[in-house]
């Protein structure tokens, strides 16, 4: 009888246990870790009640389990909510990776919030300075030992003083007549003094697609030049704008602050009744970094990251500053989050911001990245290469508020190879919102595309707001081959006043892009329509919806001896209301960027006015491009849309457009619509 109650004791235990382990979410045939902000390195780490204090410490014990037992099962990391402040990057190595069997996950604990931290809290006395302007002493900046750019205040990024302020604008450099050097620039009276620490000032140097931040070496007041450390490449115009960061006597608003690293001083205006002792800077530049062996093409594989929250990091600025860079948006290194040499990993439902380049950086294939919400960045959201023949997979991602530092970054940069990026929500970039090129400028990787033919399918994207701070882009922007661009929302695509000639696009296809196909897709306001630039080969644009283009509908250009080949543009709805826009437009070399076949549309005036073609010589009005042999099939009529007044650009039933075998759009998948990330 005693011997039957012990048992059923037993069997009560296992029981209680099994369901408590289950109400956890932990599962009986994995390995699992835990820990917290609360734990201590020294404990076991295997219970909620004895955690680790560090991820790095449970990476090492999964490490040396590995070269014990082996790695038999999967194996999760727990992370209980709260702060985890790094002072260093967090690195795994190939000697961390899973298996297909056996993976390994860190991830949030049940739905508490881990959060990753690359600042710690500003520790000092503060005292009045000038009016609103608070100042404390940091012995830390003092010695050298510590520098920021970055400043965060409840999750909030401060601004950093400079002049022009943020509402105000820019100025506008005073083309210089004479040879100055490539290393100067010459200022308009008044723009820049000779403030404290000048040498500590940056210029940030707007152009069409890119920009430089520069620092101030030498001021000549009397010629009004400004010398740089670095140069400013090619010749500016006057035109450009530009604004100067970092600059004490700039500071004249509420969350306006100045770091002054030579008398380790940190001047700040508070907004409001918020507490000072709230205030962070970053220490460190990049917060998780997986780094395999691109040379031995060696992967770090099969690592989870899931449910966790990455947060602030600053950016580095090389003593000559940052030139021109070579592309759009290659201002990404390091990024948050470094995945460099990685296949079959996962990075999902996790959030990244107030970070000081790009959130994410991906360098592998196979892998994974789904869910994330990424915003106020420093320059764009994800940058990725893959340069295997398994795709990687971008889908589900919230990007947006990108920019703020480097102002061409983009929402999602893709540098060669295939894969899918799908159903991603991106607004409120400076630049693109996706941008795909055919070479990068990293990892040794050249010029030539290493695997196109594997394709790229870019769909079901709601993207809008885009082109805030540059011009010469687009809400998708693509220039490589075997791409498709289906079913995407595209609308408010803007650009900056550099882009007179290269304004903002809706759909930009680029220099040398070919093979691609453009279909099913709704763009409406964007500032410049859709543009088709230099050696387009083998492209076709069918059935989409283009709205309203402020300045033109569809463009047509090429450059010194260039020309189109096997351009097509069937059976789209073109509809604009502006009184001046042009229906098609060609730029250089009119003659050598016809499309080879347009035809099957829908086009439509809204105002009743004639519609313009522009930069054909010959061809001024549709008439003209009928009788050129254009569009013979196309119709002018009211397409019907269901209530365009509200942006709903679904047809009715009765739309011309379906006798011309144009097939409806459904937008209710777009983006993040209907999915438990919305």
């Amino acid at each position: 009888m005693q011997s039957s109650t012990r048992y059923s004791y037993m069997i009560f235990a296992i029981f209680t246990l099994m369901l408590y382990s289950f109400s956890l979410g932990i599962r009986a045939d994995e390995i699992n870790f835990f820990v917290s902000p609360d734990g201590n390195d020294s404990w076991a780490g295997d219970s909620i009640y004895k955690p680790f204090a560090t991820i790095q410490k449970a990476r090492d014990a999964i490490r040396a389990m590995k070269k014990g037992s082996g790695l038999t099962k999967p194996v999760t990391v727990y992370l209980r909510g709260g702060t985890y402040e790094l002072s260093e990057t967090i690195v795994f190595t190939l000697a961390d990776s899973g298996t297909r069997s056996c993976p390994i996950t860190y991830r949030a604990y049940q739905s508490e919030n881990p959060v990753i931290s690359g600042s710690r809290k500003i520790e000092g006395s503060w005292k009045k300075y000038k009016g609103e302007i608070m100042v404390c002493t940091i012995p830390e900046v003092k010695k050298g030992n510590w520098g920021f750019r970055q400043l965060f205040l409840n999750g909030e990024r401060q601004t950093r003083a400079r002049i022009p302020n943020i509402d105000k604008g820019f100025y506008n450099i005073d083309e210089s007549e004479e040879d100055i050097g490539r290393d100067a620039m010459k200022y308009r009276v008044g723009h820049i003094k000779n403030w404290k620490n000048l040498n500590d000032v940056e210029v940030v140097l707007y152009r069409s697609w890119n920009e430089s931040r520069l620092l101030v070496s030498d001021l000549y007041e009397d010629e009004r030049i400004v010398t740089f450390t670095g140069p400013i490449g090619r010749r500016l115009g006057r035109n450009n704008r530009y604004y100067i960061d970092n600059v004490l006597e700039g500071l004249d608003q509420p969350g306006e602050w100045y770091l002054d690293r030579h008398d380790g001083k940190l001047y700040y205006w508070p907004s409001g009744d918020l507490e000072l002792s709230e205030l962070r800077a970053p220490v460190i530049n990049e917060l998780v970094r997986f780094e395999g062996d691109l040379d031995k093409k060696q992967h770090v594989q099969f690592i989870n990251i899931r449910g966790l929250t990455f947060i602030d990091t600053d950016y580095i600025l090389p003593k000559e500053g940052i030139p021109p860079i070579r592309d759009v948006g290659d201002i990404w290194f390091p990024s948050a989050i470094t995945l460099k040499g990685v296949s079959d990993c996962v990075f999902e439902d996790n959030i990244i911001r107030n970070v000081g380049t790009y959130g994410l950086d991906l360098t592998g294939n196979g892998n994974h990245i789904i869910g994330n919400t990424i915003h106020d960045t420093g320059s764009g959201g994800i940058v990725t290469r893959s340069y295997g023949k398994h795709r990687n997979i971008i889908s589900y991602n919230h990007i947006h508020h990108c920019g703020s530092v480097f102002h061409s970054g983009v929402g999602i940069n893709i540098d060669d190879g295939g894969g899918t990026i799908a159903n991603n929500l991106i607004h409120h970039t400076s630049h693109s919102g996706i941008y795909v090129r055919h070479h990068t400028t990293d990892y040794g990787q050249g010029a030539e595309r290493s695997n196109q033919e594997q394709g790229l399918i870019i769909e079901y994207n709601e993207i809008y707001d885009v082109m805030h701070g540059m011009s010469d882009g687009a809400g998708i922007f693509v220039r490589d081959d075997h791409i498709v661009i289906r079913n995407n929302l595209i609308y408010d695509v803007w650009a900056a006043p550099e882009g007179i000639g290269s304004p903002g696009w809706g759909i930009y296809l680029g220099c040398e892009t070919r093979n691609c196909l453009v279909e099913n897709n709704v763009v409406y306001r964007a500032k410049a329509g859709q543009m088709m630039w230099y050696l387009n080969r083998n492209n076709t644009i069918f059935n989409n919806i283009f709205v309203d283009g402020v300045r033109s509908q569809i463009n047509y250009s090429n450059s010194g001896d260039a020309y189109h080949h096997n351009i097509r543009l069937l059976r789209n709805i073109i509809s604009f209301s502006g009184p001046d826009a042009y229906l098609y437009r060609f730029g250089y070399s009119s003659g050598r960027s016809l499309p080879m076949e347009s035809d099957y549309n829908v086009i439509h005036h809204t105002t009743g006015k004639d519609m313009v073609i522009n930069g054909l010589p010959g061809v001024e009005t549709f008439e003209d491009w009928q009788n050129f042999g254009y569009d013979t099939h196309s119709i002018v009529a009211d397409p019907l849309f269901v209530d365009p007044e509200n942006d709903d650009y679904s047809l009715r039933p009765e739309s011309p457009a379906f006798k011309l075998g144009f097939k409806p759009i459904n937008l209710s998948r777009v983006g993040l619509r209907g999915t438990k990330y919305q």
